[in-house]
């Protein structure tokens, strides 16, 4: 395929006439891109193994059961991989069929979490649907994906009036606002900052003005600094953000717990299986803070060797967003990656430190059945379009 030269949103932008909303791919004629099958192999195994690590000691003090989110992340995982299997063997363009059934289901989800009887509250925030008999799921780690999938269909469709202002930038807005507003008020913080990034992100490629683009990130800005000080505890999160060690048996615990479990790791680790912290020190260690009981168990190896797995999953992603041969695929394979590409390195980023705390799991490893299902069945679409991919 012929390139042409230039900035990153000409590199998506490439050949709009040969990559154009074609559905006359031949899905079946071509190989997967085997590096992504690999890491998407890779992570999750080792997360299996941490989560059984990290929670067994939790496990059998709080159910008298130390596999119990064992057998849980794995049959979660067996689900994922189910749901990943068909839709990399499905034709991607079949589910532009679905786009606004999709987004409309995502819309209802969003809803209902919010409805009292309906939405599960943990901690103060209502994010959990209860499914009877079965547990829970969270909404907006499955709408994350649902978004991006209409925002690449759209994207494909108004190609040719990305430039203006109401239907290229403010109808966008409209669509990925709802979804931001409805976890904002579930609160779910941290992922609606992720959302809000990937939808200005595919914006971006997707040629809207970069004027637009700049008002708009100007006033998310102010939009989450103006949130964080109107709201006690997301201020509390900066302060102790900014000052762990200030309270270290209080608000800075967690943090402070994180920072123990890399130090004591040290280059090494300290041998799978070994954590002193997963000892009920440091909490949520299966979910939020898996990633610092890989740096105490595995060490500075561990922790390097996860960043280079995700590291490579993104780039192998981005290269089939490249090479995809219409834009739908572009876009759709640009937004699932950069949204898993943002939430771990924000998960990492707060376990050492560099964020404050904003309770979002590191896919494919951490334990949590939605995120896990939805991250390997949006990779089973990065790996429909890699089969169609032009070489």
């Amino acid at each position: 395929m012929k390139k042409e030269e230039g900035d990153l949103k000409t590199l998506f932008k490439i050949s709009r006439s040969e990559r154009s909303n074609s559905t006359n791919t031949s899905a079946g004629s071509r190989a997967y891109d085997w590096g992504i099958i690999i890491s998407v192999i890779l992570l999750p195994a080792v997360g299996t193994l941490m989560v059984y690590s990290t929670s067994s000691v939790y496990a059998l003090e709080k159910f008298g059961d130390a596999d119990y989110f064992l057998k849980r992340h794995v049959i979660y995982l067996s689900v994922g991989f189910a749901a990943m299997i068909v839709l990399m063997r499905l034709d991607y363009n079949v589910l532009k069929k679905l786009v606004y059934p999709a987004y409309a289901v995502g819309l209802i989800m969003l809803v209902l979490v919010l409805v009292p009887g309906i939405g599960k509250q943990i901690g103060g925030a209502k994010r959990w649907i209860n499914l009877v008999g079965a547990g829970s799921f969270q909404p907006a780690e499955v709408a994350k994906f649902l978004l991006v999938f209409y925002l690449a269909y759209s994207l494909m469709k108004k190609r040719d009036k990305m430039d203006t202002f109401l239907i290229g930038f403010v109808s966008h807005i409209l669509i990925g606002g709802a979804y931001i507003g409805l976890i904002l008020l579930e609160p779910d913080f941290g992922m609606s900052v992720v959302i809000l990034a990937v939808l200005l992100g595919m914006l971006f490629i997707g040629g809207v003005n970069t004027r637009y683009i700049a008002i708009s990130g100007f006033l998310s800005i102010l939009f989450v600094i103006w949130a964080v000080m109107s709201h006690g505890y997301r201020m509390n999160r900066i302060t102790t953000f900014l000052h762990p060690w200030k309270d270290p048996l209080g608000s800075g615990y967690q943090a402070v717990q994180s920072f123990i479990a890399f130090s004591l790791g040290g280059a090494t680790g300290t041998g799978l299986g070994n954590s002193s912290q997963k000892l009920l020190f440091l909490p949520e260690a299966h979910t939020d803070f898996i990633f610092s009981i890989i740096g105490e168990e595995l060490g500075l190896v561990g922790v390097i060797l996860i960043i280079a797995g995700f590291g490579f999953l993104v780039i192998r992603g981005l290269r089939v967003a490249l090479r995809a041969p219409d834009l739908f695929g572009c876009y759709l394979v640009f937004g699932c990656v950069m949204l898993i590409a943002l939430q771990a390195g924000i998960n990492m980023a707060v376990a050492v430190g560099l964020f404050p705390t904003k309770g979002l799991t590191l896919p494919f490893i951490s334990y949590g059945g939605t995120s896990l299902i939805s991250s390997l069945a949006a990779m089973g679409i990065v790996l429909s379009v890699s089969r169609a991919s032009v070489k």
